[in-house]
C-alpha cells in the first residue's frame, strides 16, 4: 500500500484578500499556478463562477511528457478552493502519483494577506513506494513555494518572483519515483512488483 504525504506552505503579501481571491478566485488562475500546469480547460461561464463538483481538465507537462488530468472542485467557498485529480476515464496507464491540492487566503488586515497552499498525495509506482517519502521532502515544499510566488506575482502582490531552487535530490528522486522502466526492463519485473491496477480494467 502506498502511503499518503501532505505538504502545506505559506507566504504573507502587502495585499488585501479581497484583491488576492479577485485573481485566485478564477479556476484558470488557481488551477495554473503550478510549473506542471500547462492550462486549465473550463469556458467562461464556469470561470466566473466555479462551484464544487465541477470538472476541468488540466494539461500537465512532466519531465517532457504532456498529459491530461481531470481536476474535481471539491471546495468553493470565501477565500479557498481546493480540487483532487485523476486520469481521464478510459485511460490504459496506470496512475502514478494521485493527490489534491487547494489554496486558501487569510486577512492581515486592510491591506495584508497570508496565501496558504497545500498538496496531498501518494507515489503509486513501485519505486515511489519504496522513496516516496525522501522524495517528497526533497522536492514538494520547493514546488510549493514557486506556486505561492506564481500566485503573488500573477494577482500583483509582487514585482518579480523568487524562483526557489529545488536541491539536486529532489530532482533526481522525482525522476526515480515515475520511472516505469531501467534499462529497458519494466521496473515492476526488476522489483517482482504486482501488476497495475488499471482504473478500467
Amino acid at each position: 500500500m502506498a502511503e499518503t504525504f501532505e505538504c502545506r506552505r505559506e507566504l504573507i503579501v502587502d495585499r488585501s484578500a479581497d484583491h488576492m481571491w479577485e485573481w485566485l478566485s478564477n479556476p484558470r488562475n488557481a488551477m495554473t499556478a503550478n510549473q506542471f500546469h500547462m492550462s486549465a480547460e473550463c469556458d467562461d461561464a464556469v470561470a466566473r463562477n466555479p462551484k464544487a463538483g465541477i470538472d476541468i481538465p488540466i494539461l500537465h507537462k512532466i519531465m517532457g511528457r504532456e498529459f491530461y488530468r481531470i481536476a474535481k472542485i471539491t471546495r468553493f467557498q470565501d477565500f479557498e478552493i481546493s480540487w483532487g485529480e485523476r486520469l481521464p476515464d478510459g485511460s490504459t496507464y496506470e496512475d502514478a502519483f494521485p493527490h489534491s491540492e487547494g489554496w486558501k487566503i487569510e486577512s492581515l488586515g486592510p491591506n495584508q494577506c497570508r496565501l496558504r497552499n497545500h498538496l496531498r498525495g501518494a507515489f503509486m509506482l513501485p519505486i515511489g513506494k519504496l522513496i516516496g517519502r525522501q522524495a517528497w521532502d526533497a522536492s514538494m515544499p520547493t514546488i510549493l513555494d514557486n506556486d505561492l510566488q506564481d500566485v503573488a506575482f500573477g494577482a500583483g502582490a509582487i514585482a518579480e518572483k523568487r524562483v526557489v531552487e529545488m536541491p539536486n535530490d529532489g530532482a533526481a528522486l522525482l525522476r526515480l519515483v515515475n520511472a516505469r522502466e531501467i534499462d529497458g526492463i519494466a521496473v515492476r519485473e526488476l522489483l517482482n512488483a504486482p501488476p497495475p491496477l488499471l482504473k478500467n480494467a
